[in-house]
């Protein structure tokens, strides 16, 4: 593929990019790939844990002090989805430059990030469940739904 510098020098793209990230940042982008994937799995597994105790102590909003855990576990929730968010994007984008580099052999780093979004769709069945629990009263209900709300229609919480 070839492209026109100032219309003057012809300059194979694959050559030039190369000259941007030599042996050593291509090194960098492999480890930062990885090291953004796995602390991704992490977060995962550390949310995958806390909604799973949520739910084995609260099987239905009873009193406030259930609602109380429910806004602490949304909230720890929003916050740890958003960091997961700027990790994956990150991620993928170390990857995809590092496959650019490295060409058909860098394909297969996409697995990684393949299993973080897995893990990441694993916390998603839980974060449902946790949103479809019985309430005792309509004041908890009340309270409850507008959490839930807002879980799932805003970045950051506001209760």
């Amino acid at each position: 593929m070839q492209f026109q510098v100032y219309k003057k020098y012809s300059v194979n793209f694959w050559q030039q990019f190369r000259q941007l990230f030599p042996r050593g940042k291509t090194m960098f982008l492999r480890f930062a790939y990885i090291g953004l994937s796995l602390l991704s799995i992490a977060l995962s597994f550390y949310l995958k844990s806390k909604l799973e105790g949520f739910l084995q102590e609260n099987t239905a909003i009873a009193n406030e002090k259930s609602l109380e855990a429910y806004k602490n576990l949304v909230r720890l929730d929003m916050y740890i989805v958003l960091t997961q968010i700027i990790l994956l994007f990150c991620a993928f984008a170390s990857c995809i430059t590092y496959i650019f580099y490295q060409g058909f052999r860098g394909v297969f780093s996409l697995f990684l990030l393949g299993f973080a979004v897995s893990f990441a769709k694993q916390v998603g069945e839980l974060e449902e469940k946790a949103r479809t629990l019985d309430c005792v009263n309509n004041e908890l209900e009340s309270q409850y739904k507008k959490i839930s709300h807002t879980w799932q229609k805003k970045a950051l919480p506001d209760f």
